[in-house]
């Protein structure tokens, strides 16, 4: 007679263990999955985020920043995009690589920029 037949109650609990583990496991994954897919801004930007928003709105010519938006594109992999309203007399390259750079070191790999320059 096998194993399987003397003891089946605990071969059905050491299963039932086996599957909870598993699914314990899992929840971390699907957690993590269904914020990439729903494109939610990453639990590791949250706090870093704003402190970005304040210096980009801080550089010279920045009137304010709009829209911004940033998800997980794959694990670690941060994307990004914001808009800027910008004085008719700022120096937009300047203000666009400030504002790259500023994103860059919270570790946002892709941002995309639009920068609107106000109405005189």
């Amino acid at each position: 007679m096998s194993r399987q037949h003397k003891h089946p109650l605990l071969w059905l609990k050491a299963e039932e263990a086996t599957l909870v583990l598993r699914a314990v496991g899992v929840v971390p994954l699907l957690r993590e999955s269904i914020g990439i897919l729903m494109q939610r801004t990453p639990p590791s930007l949250d706090h870093i985020l704003p402190e970005c928003y304040q210096r980009v709105q801080q550089l010279q010519g920045v009137y304010n920043l709009q829209e911004p938006h940033f998800w997980t594109l794959c694990t670690d992999v941060y994307v990004g995009t914001v808009k800027m309203l910008v004085a008719p007399d700022a120096d937009a390259r300047w203000i666009l690589s400030q504002t790259h750079n500023i994103f860059t070191q919270a570790g946002v790999r892709q941002l995309y920029v639009q920068i609107d320059v106000a109405a005189m």
